[in-house]
């Protein structure tokens, strides 16, 4: 794929993320939590998103360091060497062109929209354990899903500039979607900056309320399957449908947010 289809794929997607409008379903959403945190102190609400912020910060660096991580970057190296026998690092894969970027990170991309497939699909069933473990499990599931798509670009979240650009391209692709373009503008506009960028936690945003979207949504998700699977039937096939393919959906975007973000990444740095 030439540098142009990127380009053009790229300025579609933004298209479609800067035209879309709030439902009504989603406007009352809004206003419901709007209302909700209005009730919770200024402090307890700060320390909620600070605590958030150093959960996920962790939780990156353990999965970084983790034996099934370092499995998959040999695997994402094996594949890069057929392109390039020489490459015996993840930083080295930044000498490939995009074309072959993207194919060793659509194949980690569909992956994780299987594994994304099967958890969803273990949470419906319907038990307690699996959907206690259901958004610990999604929260981890997607932000390897942005670490692997960025070590097929040829960066690993080992030092602390990646873990931020990282953690930014995960709060971003996780926002609901009538507020990732403005997101997305900036995230494009710190990759302009020859500085290191700077991490915007979310206690320290204006409205991060907004990200809270993401695990509401999850809440009901859960609430949904719970009701429809009272029957206690042999196989909940309503449960497992619908837990596999929000969990599904919701991959398919985060994944799709990180490879456009790297993808536009490749072409600044290479001065397209």
């Amino acid at each position: 794929m030439q540098e142009s289809q990127v380009k053009d794929k790229i300025v579609s997607w933004e298209n479609e993320l800067k035209l879309l409008q709030k439902s009504q379903l989603e406007e009352t959403i809004d206003s419901w939590l709007e209302t909700a945190f209005s009730y919770i102190p200024e402090e307890l609400k700060h320390n909620f998103f600070q605590q958030l912020d150093t959960w996920l910060f962790h939780l990156q660096g353990i999965i970084q360091e983790s034996t099934f991580q370092n499995e998959a970057e040999q695997r994402i190296l094996n594949t890069a060497q057929i392109f390039e026998p020489s490459i015996t690092s993840i930083e080295q894969i930044q000498t490939l062109n995009l074309e072959q970027k993207s194919f060793i990170a659509n194949q980690q991309m569909a992956k994780q929209k299987l594994y994304a497939l099967v958890q969803g699909g273990m949470t419906g069933i319907g038990k307690y354990s699996t959907l206690a473990m259901d958004i610990p499990a999604f929260t981890l599931l997607n932000i390897r899903t942005t670490q692997l798509i960025a070590m097929s670009f040829g960066y690993t979240s080992k030092s602390p500039m990646e873990m931020v650009r990282l953690l930014q391209v995960y709060y971003a692709a996780t926002l609901p979607k009538r507020f990732q373009y403005e997101r997305w503008e900036q995230l494009k506009q710190e990759l302009e900056l020859e500085q290191d960028p700077y991490f915007y936690p979310l206690s320290e945003r204006e409205h991060p309320e907004t990200w809270i979207h993401h695990p509401l949504t999850h809440l009901l998700k859960l609430i949904f399957i719970i009701t429809v699977t009272r029957k206690k039937e042999r196989l909940p096939i309503v449960g497992i449908v619908t837990g596999a393919s929000l969990n599904h959906y919701w991959t398919k975007q985060v994944s799709t947010f990180a490879h456009h973000y790297f993808s536009v990444r490749h072409l600044a740095e290479n001065e397209y």
